[in-house]
């Protein structure tokens, strides 16, 4: 059986697309896939999760990788590692600059099909494996008052959150504690990035979580382009009662998410063995 190796950034709390990364390496080899990491910057420093098992590759596997499959997300530019066996696993809106690097034989897998794009294809390779910190994002019950607001990725063309709403900034969000606390004392959250996870955590500590819509992205499209985007999150005010109306529904579907990660990592390791034979 083949071994996985994980090119990956050192780990960050605040980042959801290093943390996924990591995340998968640990369920690999709680799974009985033997995994490993690689760093994108040289092994010096880097940063691991205590709680994962996320070993480092040892250099005589990394020396010749014939024999294992690589994992680069989507914005690792052809192929850093000299690996022949590779996947590519898409954790945001692919850009065309970046597709254009890939290799026809690379094997396709989409973290959820709301970033699914047709250059590529292989719609049914669907692997959103999540870390949800359901400990820390929990609803306390406190007073509620004002509301917060993010932009992370993007440049919004017009606000419609309240001018004295304060930022949580990229940073701010490494520390999930602070982060759970601002939305346990927020009424409303506004998320001017449609792909990031504040918008889900917000919710599930009880904050009225309301991502502010892309002009080229339909409601539509971005409900069904993920579970944790049909229950509980608004997209825009008017969709308000809906998103209050189904939050159990989320906490629901969070657990069942929960339950089903393990098969699903186990599925999607078969796959790329039989796809690499």
């Amino acid at each position: 059986m083949k071994k996985f190796v994980i090119h990956t950034y050192d780990y960050d709390r605040g980042s959801g697309g290093i943390k996924v990364m990591h995340k998968l390496c640990d369920l690999l080899n709680k799974n009985g896939f033997e995994s490993y990491l690689t760093p994108v910057f040289g092994n010096h420093d880097f940063r691991l999760c205590s709680e994962y098992d996320t070993p480092l590759a040892p250099q005589e596997l990394l020396n010749n990788l014939d024999d294992s499959i690589v994992i680069y997300c989507e914005g690792i530019h052809y192929n850093p590692i000299h690996a022949k066996n590779i996947v590519r696993w898409i954790l945001g809106m692919p850009k065309q600059e970046d597709m254009n690097t890939y290799s026809k034989s690379d094997l396709i897998y989409w973290f959820m099909e709301y970033y699914y794009n047709d250059y590529l294809g292989h719609k049914e390779n669907i692997l959103e494996v999540r870390e949800f910190h359901d400990d820390i994002f929990v609803n306390k019950g406190l007073e509620r008052k004002g509301s917060y607001f993010t932009i992370r990725k993007g440049t919004p063309t017009s606000f419609i959150h309240p001018p004295e709403s304060p930022h949580i900034s990229f940073e701010r969000g490494r520390d999930l504690e602070g982060l759970a606390e601002i939305f346990n004392k927020s009424e409303k959250f506004y998320c001017y990035d449609n792909h990031t996870f504040f918008s889900t955590q917000a919710a599930m500590c009880g904050c009225t979580s309301i991502v502010v819509p892309d002009p080229e992205i339909t409601k539509e499209k971005w409900v069904e382009g993920s579970r944790l985007h049909k229950y509980g999150i608004a997209y825009d005010v008017d969709d308000i009662p809906r998103a209050l109306e189904t939050l159990p529904l989320m906490h629901k579907e969070i657990e069942q998410m929960k339950l089903e990660m393990s098969e699903n990592v186990i599925k999607f390791a078969k796959r790329c063995q039989n796809y690499f034979k």
